[in-house]
């Protein structure tokens, strides 16, 4: 099974999100009964403190940022352009951690621009 980590940016763009999540969703599953069959995925962050997408509504973390290492690949979700510190310090780790370990990290919506502002885009080139 593989396993994707989703780490939100405040604000972020909730579509990117649930397409991506929806896709794995019947992409991995038999008999459309919507089971985690050969995908499976978390929401990062600090348990009990809701993340806010830039529509308003709030999604609950469903694991703690901690061991990248489990995860196949770490998608950081962005959103509205121009905030400082956009991933609290706690996720920002987790993707640094991530990429030192050489876990998979890309990026969704304006997410490639929160990988840029880390650091985690520098000596990349365009193709």
């Amino acid at each position: 099974m593989k396993r994707f980590a989703f780490v939100l940016a405040r604000d972020f763009t909730l579509s990117p999100l649930s397409l991506f999540v929806d896709t794995l969703r019947l992409a991995g599953d038999e008999g459309d009964r919507s089971r985690r069959a050969a995908f499976d995925w978390q929401i990062i962050g600090e348990l009990g403190l809701p993340i806010r997408a830039s529509s308003g509504i709030e999604l609950m973390p469903t694991a703690p940022a901690l061991r990248p290492e489990d995860y196949d690949n770490i998608l950081v979700v962005g959103g509205l352009l121009g905030r400082k510190n956009s991933l609290p310090a706690s996720a920002e780790s987790f993707v640094e951690s991530a990429a030192r370990k050489c876990v998979p990290v890309g990026a969704l919506c304006t997410g490639s621009f929160v990988l840029a502002e880390m650091g985690l885009l520098d000596g990349h080139r365009l193709r």
